[in-house]
C-alpha cells in the first residue's frame, strides 16, 4: 500500500503530515478484525503490481474501494463519502478527478467525467485478479471470504456465492481487457468449476 500512496501523494502534492494521516487511516481500515481477505495484506497486495504505471485516478479508487467494508452490507456510498472527507482534508481542488475516483466505486448518480472506458474496464478486472490465482492460493481466498460473512449467515452465502459463480461461468470472458484475460482466464475458469462443484456438495 505504501508504494501506491507514495504515488498519490507525489501526483497530488500531499503535505506530510495529510499523506500520513490518510496513510494511517486506511492501514486501520484494512486491519480491523472482521476482515480476513479485505486486507492489505491480501486484497491490497495482489493489486499493487498492477497499479504502479495506473493513473492516479485508479489507485485512489482501489484503496478506497473497500475503506468501510461488511459482507453483508452495500457499503458504496460510505466509500464515497470516505473520497470526500479526503479531497476536503487534502484541500484538493480537483473535482473531476474526484467525480472520477466515485464514479469507479459505484456512483452512478457522479457524471462520469473524462473516465475512459478502458480505466472502468481495468478497474473490473483488477477486483476479479484473485480468481485467477494458483488453485491453493484460491482455495485460500474462498474460506477468508467466507470467514468474513456473520455465522448465522453462512447458509444463505454459500447459495449467494453459488449463484454468483456460475453468473460469471456462464458468460463469454471473465475478463474484459486483453491483459488480465490472456494472464488468468484460464486459470480463473478452471477455480471457479471447483469452487462450484464443492458448493454442490453442500
Amino acid at each position: 500500500m505504501e508504494t501506491i500512496w507514495e504515488n498519490i501523494s507525489t501526483a497530488l502534492e500531499l503535505s506530510p503530515d495529510t499523506s500520513d494521516r490518510w496513510l494511517t487511516k486506511l492501514r486501520t481500515q484494512y486491519a480491523q478484525s472482521h476482515r480476513h481477505y479485505h486486507t492489505e495484506s491480501e486484497l491490497i497486495r495482489r493489486k499493487v503490481p498492477h497499479l504502479t504505471s495506473a493513473s492516479i485516478c485508479l489507485q485512489l479508487a482501489a484503496l478506497f474501494q473497500y475503506y468501510h467494508f461488511e459482507a453483508d452490507k452495500d457499503c458504496v456510498a460510505r466509500n464515497c463519502e470516505a473520497v470526500g472527507e479526503f479531497f476536503t482534508d487534502a484541500q484538493l481542488d480537483n473535482k473531476i478527478l474526484e467525480v472520477n475516483v466515485k464514479r469507479l466505486l459505484g456512483d452512478v448518480q457522479m457524471e462520469t467525467g473524462d473516465l475512459s472506458e478502458s480505466d472502468i474496464q481495468y478497474f473490473q478486472d483488477l477486483d476479479l485478479l484473485v480468481l485467477g490465482t494458483p488453485p491453493e492460493e484460491y482455495k485460500q481466498y474462498t474460506q477468508q471470504l467466507r470467514n468474513e460473512c456473520p455465522a448465522e449467515e453462512v447458509n444463505s452465502y454459500d447459495k449467494m456465492r453459488l449463484k454468483l459463480l456460475q453468473t460469471l461461468n456462464s458468460i463469454p470472458s471473465i475478463y474484459t481487457t486483453k491483459e488480465f484475460s490472456d494472464r488468468f482466464e484460464r486459470i480463473a475458469r478452471a477455480n471457479i468449476e471447483q469452487e462450484i462443484k464443492d458448493l454442490q456438495l453442500k
